[in-house]
């Protein structure tokens, strides 16, 4: 009787593919829930950053130019669009005027798109909320008394695990996690 020599296994048996299939979706299963936990911490840090940088490139314009800065959101909270532009007004002005448009219109800096990131970005802005202005000293306007609190969440998480961006009187800006601070959200 001839014995046929051993070859070589080429491929898999259904058997070994059905356990390797079991096992990752045991893994999928275990990491699927803190998905969108990690997610939400990297958007709210992201956007906290793209807030920041905005903020602080208003802050030196205005230093740069001698002139006040006003930083403006469309519409909605802060994740919506937002323009940085000289304002023809010491105090900033909600409205952008274009230099075509009026006698003294205001000028340009950047414009920043609405990210499509799940956060909400809300302010406790004495003034109307809609705008932010810096100074020729890079410090706020004259029509806000205190610091200004923007506050990055996401539905994804806690109000704790949020973060604060607080923009002083003298126009310093600092980043600070929500915590237990009653404030929460805003």
């Amino acid at each position: 009787m001839k014995l046929w020599p051993l070859r070589a296994h080429r491929g898999v048996t259904l058997v070994e593919l059905m356990i390797v299939l079991a096992i990752l979706g045991i893994l999928i299963g275990l990491v699927a829930p803190n998905y969108s936990t990690v997610m939400g911490k990297v958007y709210v840090a992201a956007e906290s950053r793209r807030i920041i940088s905005i903020l602080k490139q208003a802050r030196n314009e205005a230093r740069a130019r001698g002139a006040t800065v006003t930083v403006r959101r469309n519409a909605g909270d802060w994740a919506s669009d937002i323009i940085v532009y000289e304002s023809t007004q010491v105090a900033g002005n909600a409205d952008f005027v274009p230099a075509g448009g009026a006698a003294t219109g205001d000028d340009l800096i950047s414009e920043h798109s609405e990210n499509e990131r799940n956060v909400t970005i809300n302010d406790d802005a004495t003034a109307n909320g809609q705008f932010i202005s810096f100074s020729l000293q890079g410090w706020l306007s004259t029509s806000e008394t205190r610091a200004i609190w923007l506050a990055v969440c996401s539905p994804a998480l806690p109000d704790a695990q949020g973060m604060y961006i607080e923009i002083n009187r003298v126009g310093k800006i600092r980043e600070s996690r929500i915590g237990t601070d009653a404030r929460g959200c805003l």
